[in-house]
Formats: structure tokens, C-alpha cells, sequence
């Protein structure tokens, strides 16, 4: 709905057309009257008019006056001007101000009625652009903040083999996302191979320090040369120049080629991210042939367990296969471990990895040493009643593959593993008795407890242990997980009350907290082979 002002100094004219027009069938619904200019921008100051009809020859100031400062202060008003003179200047004048009509009085209603009409569908025809507009820029803002991402992900799917090059299509994706190629353009890939972290970083820290490597790659590497770092798997990124001539203009540029950019990369990541890292010049490629570059190049990165921290340029034609390494004598490390000779092993250790440096080696070699060593201790932690999960305890990594990425991180993540496993050994002794008087609390809690709903978090905040850790604990000491035995002593406390007790089932299902019978049942039927009703018909021991 709109709102209309008159105002004219002939009060009589302005109730004239007050009471002598259908406003609320034109859609008008509020119809404000001044008799003067100055009355008419005091109520403008309150409220805003979507129509203003005024006379121009008015006492004092005139409407052409009050029209001047309508546009200063609403201009969105349309105004119609209305006069006693036909004369052509006022027109004139009316018509520069941007009215809409200009009529004679007096005023015909009926004309007037009509001019409403085509005003007021003006009027909601600008709104509705107006509206389009203010949405089409909200939407076109969000577009351009998120475009990177798209950029990115575009990118992915390409290096991923998840784009399909159809006709026509490549090149309606590079528009659509103002990436500055042709697909008949061509590609310069460097990868970037984060290969071991210098600090302890969880993972939220390392997602942290990868994004911070990438824009220090497009600082240092790309150089303002058209490209994009694209942030792929976990420890890698790909750095992409634009054009077939990207290549020879980034190691043209000021002098500096590219493998020298690419090291004092490296030297910065090294001093200011704590880390090393290698990177992977790959020769040009066109967009169709990016995936399976990629590809070799991440083959190239594989195949490297010897260089790290370096610029590396794969062969194209290959170089002769690697001699195979001296296997690790596992058998050796497995009695020095199993009698506790911790110095020995690590001497041994020691020597093998100096030994390993000498050689032209391949990622198995690594994978032997890595799940050899695992394997090693968690068969003589199980021999102590230690699982392999407590001797990783704490370490993000797990059994993740990335110490086989070199053999500097390798050496490193073996000296972690034996420091964590002599620490468990060592302590497992002294532990066993503790963590039993631990476990037959939590049973004694747990059989005095049997009418309450007992979850992990309340049995370990009882004996102010991690939830998880109770869980290993109790399955580790009884051979069965908490919440097996919860159920059966809840059930073994129902059989004595349906053995002992006129209690009704249902409160004996309430006794030991299940306010739902069915469910009740059907628990006790699981664990007895029995309703329980035909439980209790069956073993009552009440005469």
C-alpha cells in the first residue's frame, strides 16, 4: 500500500480531493493534507509520501520551492503538479523537477484517477527493479567472495579426473569462473610436498600452517605471474601458471628462474612454518593432460625417499631402478625388544638408518622398516598386557603413512615409537595392580547401582578417568566392554527380584531402570533365552 500528500492553500480544494477520490481502490491507504509548505515538510519529516500532489502558486513559498526540497530529501517521491494558469513556464519548470503530470484546476477526478493509476504502476515497477537489483548485488557480492573457492575446487576436479572435457564445455567453466585461459592453453604444474613438520602440531594446527605455505607460495613462487595454488590432499598443494609461455616468463622474470624462486620457498618455509618441504617442477601441459601430469608428478614424490627440502625436476625418460636395500633385521630387534635392551636396539637402529642414507632406495624399503617396527611392538606389548592404541596414545599420527614420505621422517617417527613403547613397558608393571583396584570400583559402583541408566561418562567421572580410556581399561582387564556388564548385572539383579519378590514385572523392570516393559523384555529375553514372565513362572522360589 502507498501513501498520497495534497497541498494546496485552498483548504476547501484539498478536502475536495481528499473526500472525492476512491484512494483505497487505487491501493493508497493513508491521505495526508498540508495547507502551506512549511506544514507540508513538517509531516514529510515524519513520515515519507510515495505521491505528493501539489499546487505551485501557494503564499510564501511556492510548490515549485517545496519541489526542490523533495528531491533533496525524498527524491524517490513522484510528484503531479496542479495550477490555476495554463501557463507554459510553470510547465516547464514542473516538468524539469521530474513531475509526473502537470494538470489544470480544477481537477477532474476522474483524469486524476487515470494519471494514479499509470503513477502508482510506475512506481511498482521501479520497486520490483530496485528489489531485483539489491538481491542481484547481494548474490553477486557472495559470488565474488566465494569465486576463489569455486576457482579452487574447479581445479580439483580437473586434477582429480572428476571434470568431463566435453565440447564447448571447457571453455564455458573458464569463463564462468574469469580463469584467464583458452582450453586450447597450456599448463606449468609445480607440486608442493610438505614432507615433515619440525614441531609438534595437532591437526588443527597443521591445516593452519598448510594454508599459510600455499599464500607463500603465491607470494614467492607465483610472484604476480597469472596462476593459482590449488590446495589438494593432506601434506600437498599444486602451484599452476597460466599460459603455454608461463614457464619461460616466471624463470625470465627479473632474472630469477623458477627453480631458484621454488628454493628460497623452501629456505622461507623451513625458517618462519617449521617444516620441510621439496617441490616438483613438471614440464607444460594442456588442461586435458593436467590430471595425468599431476599424476607423474605425485609418482615422482612417491618414488623419493632420499631428497627432502630440495627443488626436483622429474626425468621424463626415467632413471634406472633402485638397488634393493638390506633388509631391516626385524628378528634381531625383536629379541632386543622383548628383553628390554634399549640401548642395543637403538644402536642398531642407528647404524641400519646411516646404512640406508649410502643407498638408492624405494618407498617399500621404508614401508618394510614402518610396519616392520609396528609389528614388532605391538606383539611384545600384547605379551605385557600393553595394546599398541596406548603405546600411540597421544600421537595424531597414528599409523598414518606419512613418516614414509623420507627417511629423515621415518628415522624420526621410529625414535618417537620405541620412546612411547619403553615408556608403557616400563610403567605397565606398577600400572596392573592400580588400574585392578580401578575395575573392581567401577564393578562395585555399577552392582549397587543397578536402578540407574549408568553410561560410560558417569562410571568414568566415578573414578575420574576419560571415558575412553575406562572402555579400553575394563575390556582390557574383564574381557568384556562396560556396557556388556552393565546389562549383566542389571539382568542378574531382574532375575533375583522375579526369582525372590512379588514385584511385578514392570516394577521389576523399573527397579533396575527401564521404564519402557517392552524394551525390558526384550533385553531379558536376549540374555536368558526367556520372557520374563516365563522366567519367573519357571525358577520362583516363593511358596
Amino acid at each position: 500500500m502507498y501513501n498520497v500528500l495534497l497541498v494546496d492553500d485552498e483548504k476547501y480544494a484539498v478536502k475536495g480531493l481528499a473526500a472525492g477520490m476512491d484512494w483505497e481502490a487505487l491501493g493508497i491507504s493513508a491521505v495526508l493534507e498540508a495547507y502551506d509548505v512549511d506544514q507540508a515538510k513538517e509531516l514529510l519529516s515524519q513520515r515519507e509520501a510515495d505521491i505528493v500532489i501539489l499546487d505551485i502558486e501557494m503564499p510564501g513559498q511556492s510548490g515549485l520551492e517545496l519541489a526542490e526540497w523533495l528531491r533533496e530529501q525524498q527524491p524517490h517521491a513522484e510528484l503531479i503538479f496542479l495550477t490555476g494558469h495554463a501557463n507554459f513556464s510553470y510547465a516547464q519548470q514542473a516538468l524539469s523537477m521530474g513531475a509526473f503530470r502537470y494538470l489544470l484546476k480544477p481537477v477532474d477526478h476522474d483524469r486524476l484517477s487515470e494519471i494514479l493509476v499509470q503513477l502508482l504502476d510506475k512506481i511498482r515497477s521501479e520497486r520490483e527493479l530496485q528489489d531485483y537489483r539489491s538481491v542481484y548485488r547481494k548474490y553477486y557480492s557472495l559470488w565474488e567472495s566465494q569465486k576463489p573457492l569455486l576457482v579452487e575446487r574447479f581445479w580439483q576436479e580437473v586434477i582429480q579426473g572428476r571434470t568431463a572435457f566435453l565440447s564447448g564445455k571447457l571453455d564455458a567453466a573458464l569463463r564462468q569462473y574469469d580463469i584467464p585461459l583458452a582450453s586450447e592453453d597450456r599448463l606449468f604444474p609445480v607440486l608442493i610436498s610438505i614432507e615433515q613438520w619440525q614441531q609438534d602440531f595437532g591437526a588443527r594446527d597443521e591445516e593452519i600452517m598448510e594454508y599459510a605455505i600455499r599464500k607463500a607460495a603465491e607470494e614467492l613462487v607465483l610472484d604476480g605471474s597469472p596462476g593459482m595454488v590449488v590446495g589438494e590432499r593432506s601434506g600437498s598443494g599444486l602451484i599452476l601458471f597460466y599460459r603455454s609461455a608461463a614457464g619461460e616468463a616466471a624463470a625470465a622474470e627479473n632474472g630469477v628462474s623458477l627453480e631458484e624462486k621454488c628454493e628460497a620457498f623452501i629456505r622461507s618455509c623451513n625458517e618462519y612454518f617449521h617444516c620441510r618441504l621439496s617441490c616438483y617442477i613438471g614440464g607444460e601441459v594442456g588442461i586435458t593432460g593436467l590430471e595425468e601430469a599431476y599424476q607423474r608428478l605425485l609418482e615422482a614424490e612417491r618414488a623419493n625417499v632420499t631428497r627432502t627440502g630440495s627443488v626436483i625436476i622429474p626425468n621424463a625418460a626415467g632413471k634406472p631402478a633402485a638397488r634393493p636395500a638390506p633388509p631391516p633385521p626385524l628378528a634381531e630387534w625383536a629379541l632386543l625388544l622383548d628383553n628390554g635392551r634399549k640401548g642395543e636396539l637403538s644402536d642398531q637402529l642407528n647404524r641400519y638408518f646411516s646404512r640406508l642414507e649410502k643407498e638408492e632406495l624405494s618407498v617399500e624399503t621404508l614401508q618394510a622398516v614402518y610396519f616392520g617396527l609396528a609389528h614388532l611392538c605391538l606383539d611384545s606389548a600384547v605379551k605385557q598386557g600393553i595394546s599398541l592404541g596406548e603405546v600411540l596414545e597421544g600421537r595424531e599420527e597414528g599409523l598414518a603413512l606419512s613418516p614414509v614420505k623420507s627417511l629423515a621422517a621415518l628415522r624420526q617417527w621410529c625414535a618417537r615409537l620405541l620412546e612411547q613403547y619403553w615408556a608403557k613397558a616400563a610403567g605397565s608393571g606398577e600400572q596392573s595392580q592400580q588400574q585392578s583396584s580401578i575395575i573392581a570400583k567401577i564393578k562395585e559402583y555399577i552392582q549397587q547401582h543397578p536402578q540407574e541408566e549408568l553410561g560410560r561418562e558417569q562410571l568414568a567421572s566415578y573414578v575420574f578417568l576419560n571415558p575412553a580410556y575406562l572402555s579400553r581399561l575394563f575390556r582390557k582387564e574383564t574381557g568384556q566392554s562396560l556396557t556388556e556388564y552393565v546389562l549383566e548385572v542389571k539382568i542378574g539383579h531382574a532375575r533375583r527380584l522375579l526369582e525372590e519378590s512379588n514385584l511385578k514385572v514392570g516394577a521389576v523392570a523399573e527397579a533396575i531402570g527401564y521404564t519402557h516393559f517392552s524394551y525390558f523384555a526384550k533385553l531379558f529375553k536376549k540374555m536368558t533365552g526367556l520372557s520374563p514372565h516365563e522366567y519367573r513362572k519357571k525358577h520362583r522360589r516363593l511358596p
